[in-house]
């Protein structure tokens, strides 16, 4: 009750703000319910209410693009050779969103043009990353190639990372907008970039962002540090801890 309380207070201040702005200029605000989250033993994954107020019109759209910290993803291709199946190709993705969810207030065709959508560079289609492989290093569209590009997506989907389903934004009065951010368990820690697009027939009128924190905490922070700050130590402590198991299992296995 109280939440809803201070988001509805946040919400009036933010459309009196926008009242005194000057009418020929489109202006948005937005803010997160939470904007650090800390990754524990416990993480389930989370949901963080994204609000704002714009300064428009019934009939204007909201678009939402999360994209987390860029990582590096390898993609094998295998190949039957002698009736066995290896890996035979290797590319790796540079610097691809971690984590990539859009939010619409409607289906994305509806919104704004294929061609618009491409020069915004939203949707996982339209991401321009660098691509190595046994070939000299080139930079591709993921549009480019067709089969890697959908392979790379549906492999991320699969994980809950980059799915394929718009989220949905409800706006109100074409002045108040909210949207679910859901962050699944399996996520990275680093910051998460949040773009809110506002659109007028198929025109962008306004652009504003937000970013959302993650980080480790508790024991699987200390385990984390450990590990990247002492590697050595922590891969000897991993086998040390590995063998001493299995001569514990052993030693029980066989009194029974």
């Amino acid at each position: 009750m109280i939440c809803e309380l201070r988001l509805k207070l946040i919400l009036a201040t933010f459309w009196l703000l926008l009242l005194v702005i000057p009418a020929q200029a489109a202006k948005m605000v937005a803010d997160l319910s939470q904007s650090t989250v800390s990754i524990t033993g416990r993480f389930h994954g989370t949901d963080l209410l994204l609000f704002g107020a714009l300064s428009g019109r019934d009939g204007d759209d909201i678009i939402v693009i999360i994209s987390g910290p860029p990582i590096d993803i390898a993609q094998r291709r295998k190949a039957n050779l002698a009736g066995i199946w290896i890996n035979v190709d290797t590319n790796i993705w540079k610097n691809a969103p971690s984590l990539y969810q859009i939010l619409a207030s409607r289906p994305l065709s509806r919104i704004a043009s294929s061609e618009t959508l491409t020069q915004l560079k939203i949707g996982t289609s339209n991401l321009e990353l660098r691509i190595t492989s046994e070939k000299p290093e080139i930079n591709i569209p993921m549009s480019s190639d067709k089969k890697l590009s959908s392979s790379l997506a549906r492999n991320m989907a699969a994980t809950g990372l980059w799915p394929t389903q718009v989220g949905n934004v409800s706006i109100k009065n074409g002045a108040l907008f909210r949207a679910s951010v859901n962050l699944p368990a399996n996520i990275l820690s680093g910051t998460y970039d949040v773009r809110i697009l506002q659109f007028r027939d198929g025109i962008v009128l306004d652009e504003t962002s937000a970013n959302i924190y993650v980080q480790k905490a508790g024991i699987s922070a200390l385990i984390y540090d450990f590990a990247h700050s002492y590697s050595l130590l922590y891969g000897l402590f991993a086998v040390a801890f590995a063998v001493a198991s299995g001569w514990i299992a052993a030693v029980a296995f066989k009194r029974n």
